[in-house]
């Protein structure tokens, strides 16, 4: 297989380990060219990258950390001046497998030929990332269908409470190749043509989100966007908020132990689902109104006033608009 892929990662704070494991395993595989690795002003000896593949290792440094939307804006418009053929978006802690590999380059090409390479791109499997469809949650119920509110939607309920019982717990193994509305920037390939139609991620998201509505371009006039279950990505390192670390996504919010992380991720799921995702605005509110009724149930339950109010806030920022990077919250 030609060298044609060029993987865009961004980093952050002291996360060479990560990296090393990430370019060693991706840089052994012949479709791989370069590794393009963005600094969002990183402590770690980012350095001794380039000096190990001189070629194939490429370091573009930010002055300051500048969040996630803004690092792979950067990695994206670079890898597209430098004439890559295709990019992969990695985050930091992934490394590719090989059935990732091959299966995700070769089902581009075949869906390629079918829908045109400008408007599909695949997803390679992250299990903690899709928790539901790795249990073998049905997808009509694994994905949020339009209106929800930070994935609650009315319409679910029943599953969702059949399924904690011992009889409703899911069972069976995921389909092969499952189309998704949109989905995280860990794993996603496609060809130039793609990212030059659906442009660069929206940098007033910061992080958390920004994801989402990136790749929510790629279907909102019919593209499409495939996860492929067999494409497994290794994932070094678990993030913040997997599901398998709380009991819901209440408590995933008003028990971690970042309030940056919580005001982000709440503030841009609030503006996605308001201004991005909604289809029906009475649906919506409903939503909505049932969804801050039980995290302001389980924030009384489990003592954390102070972690709502910070919720409440970053909720109303999100639904008016107020983007950008936040002077109360700071990026380390």
């Amino acid at each position: 297989m030609k060298r044609t892929t060029t993987i865009v990662t961004v980093t952050y704070g002291d996360r060479l380990g990560y990296l090393q494991q990430l370019i060693e395993r991706a840089l052994a595989f012949a479709a791989i060219e370069r590794v393009l690795v963005v600094s969002n002003a990183a402590t770690a000896a980012l350095d001794t990258l380039r000096e190990r593949w001189p070629e194939q290792v490429e370091l573009l440094e930010l002055p300051h950390n500048s969040g996630s939307a803004n690092g792979y804006a950067v990695g994206i418009e670079a890898a597209l001046q430098r004439g890559a053929e295709y990019i992969w978006m990695m985050d930091d802690d992934n490394a590719p497998s090989a059935a990732a590999v091959e299966i995700l380059h070769r089902e581009l090409a075949e869906l390629g030929n079918e829908h045109g390479l400008a408007r599909v791109a695949v997803l390679g499997f992250r299990p903690t990332q899709q928790a539901d469809i790795a249990q073998g949650v049905p997808a009509c119920f694994a994905i949020q269908p339009r209106s929800s509110y930070f994935g609650f939607h009315v319409a679910q309920l029943p599953y969702k409470l059949w399924r904690r019982l011992p009889w409703g717990s899911p069972r069976g193994t995921p389909p092969r190749r499952i189309s998704l509305p949109f989905a995280p920037y860990g794993g996603m390939l496609a060809h130039r043509s793609l990212y030059q139609r659906i442009g660069v991620p929206l940098r007033d998201l910061v992080l958390y989100a920004d994801d989402t509505e990136y790749t929510r371009r790629i279907t909102e006039d019919g593209g499409r966007l495939y996860l492929l279950t067999d494409a497994l990505i290794d994932e070094l390192e678990l993030s913040w908020n997997i599901k398998a670390r709380t009991r819901n996504i209440y408590e995933a919010f008003l028990l971690g132990d970042s309030d940056f992380r919580a005001y982000y991720s709440a503030r841009n799921q609030a503006w996605f689902d308001t201004h991005v995702w909604v289809g029906s605005r009475w649906l919506l509110r409903l939503n909505r109104t049932i969804f801050l009724a039980l995290l302001r149930l389980v924030a009384h339950r489990r003592n954390a006033p102070q972690r709502l109010r910070l919720l409440e806030r970053a909720i109303h920022d999100g639904e008016r608009c107020a983007l950008g990077m936040s002077e109360a919250f700071p990026l380390r």
